[in-house]
């Protein structure tokens, strides 16, 4: 009798620690497609045809998402929770092939890019940013900088040294980009301004990449040349996508199009910018809380039939951690006093 006592002792612990499990969170991101503003008349004669603007979708219910592990095992959600809290967010300009030559030609004449001038003019004082250049001059604003030393910085990239030091390359500056949020926190993002066309696709440091992001809980957001990033299997297959893109989808992130902006750019081009950017800045800064059992790189989560509809895209980091941890094994043959 005692062996049968010990066993439901055993079951019993067991069954305990299950129930006080904290279960386990992902940050997920539910964006929308808008067409919110009229075609612009352009001239002689032409039309402006804005790109869509992609903006968070609010107020989605908790039972719009549903979680499973392969084909037919359902994974109850326990909670989902829409959270708007504090954000920490890199800036990160990103300077295309060719930089030094263009600087040269535009003889300090360069606009001040209007998407981190519009992202900052609609900041939320509770959010933390910091700023980092690369694929051209070094520049760089830690944490914890005040605002005005924020703007000054980004006011200096329209006249960047052209015999300065340069900065990291793309994936490299990602990379250095993650390792300045230390200990995670809710809803940590990295928002990528520019066209990387010329960066050779780099499917080793990609996943490395994308590894660091979802280890730390930090999602990508990318405006600008994406669907330039060539080299990606998407062209070998014939679909016109973004490796890069789906880099940003896969951290539970977004990304965007969008047209030309140098120095002749035409003035609703810079405007399309600054409103494209200061949406992506409301992706950022708002996230659904999903709490599951248990999670792992089979689990996937969707929106119900229901909840999906044109236009709607669900991301969250892929794939996802093993969650809880597998408990350590213990060492064979360790001794007991």
């Amino acid at each position: 009798m005692g062996w049968i006592l010990g066993l439901l002792v055993a079951a019993s612990a067991v069954a305990t620690t299950q129930a006080q499990q904290a279960p386990c969170t992902v940050v997920a991101n539910v964006a929308k497609e808008l067409m919110p503003y009229p075609l612009q008349p352009l001239p002689p004669g032409g039309q402006y045809y804005p790109a869509p603007l992609t903006v968070p979708e609010r107020g989605m219910a908790p039972r719009a998402f549903v979680a499973h592990e392969g084909l037919f095992h359902h994974i109850p959600i326990v909670s989902v929770e829409p959270d708007d809290g504090p954000r920490r967010i890199v800036l990160v300009e990103t300077f295309g092939e060719g930089w030094r030559g263009r600087v040269r030609q535009w003889e300090g004449k360069a606009p001040v890019p209007p998407e981190l001038t519009a992202v900052l003019s609609v900041a939320r004082p509770q959010d933390s940013f910091a700023l980092l250049a690369i694929g051209g001059p070094r520049v760089e604003v830690p944490f914890g900088s005040r605002r005005e030393t924020l703007q000054a910085a980004i006011d200096g990239l329209a006249h960047p040294d052209p015999n300065g030091p340069d900065g990291p390359g793309l994936f490299d500056g990602l990379l250095e980009a993650a390792s300045w949020f230390g200990p995670a926190q809710v809803g940590d993002s990295i928002l990528e301004f520019g066209g990387i066309r010329g960066w050779r696709w780099d499917k080793g440091k990609a996943s490395q990449l994308r590894g660091a992001l979802v280890s730390r809980g930090i999602r990508l957001f990318s405006l600008g040349g994406a669907y330039q990033t060539g080299g990606g299997d998407d062209y070998a297959s014939g679909a016109w996508e973004s490796p890069f893109g789906r880099l940003c989808e896969q951290t539970g992130g977004d990304w965007g199009t969008i047209g030309y902006l140098g120095r002749n750019a035409r003035d609703e081009m810079s405007w399309e910018w600054r409103e494209a950017a200061k949406a992506l800045y409301e992706e950022a800064t708002f996230a659904y809380i999903l709490r599951l059992p248990r999670t792992g790189p089979r689990v996937k989560i969707q929106l119900t039939p229901a909840a999906s509809k044109p236009g709607v895209l669900l991301s969250y980091p892929r794939p996802l951690p093993v969650c809880p941890p597998p408990p350590a094994a213990s060492a064979e043959g360790q001794k007991t006093k």
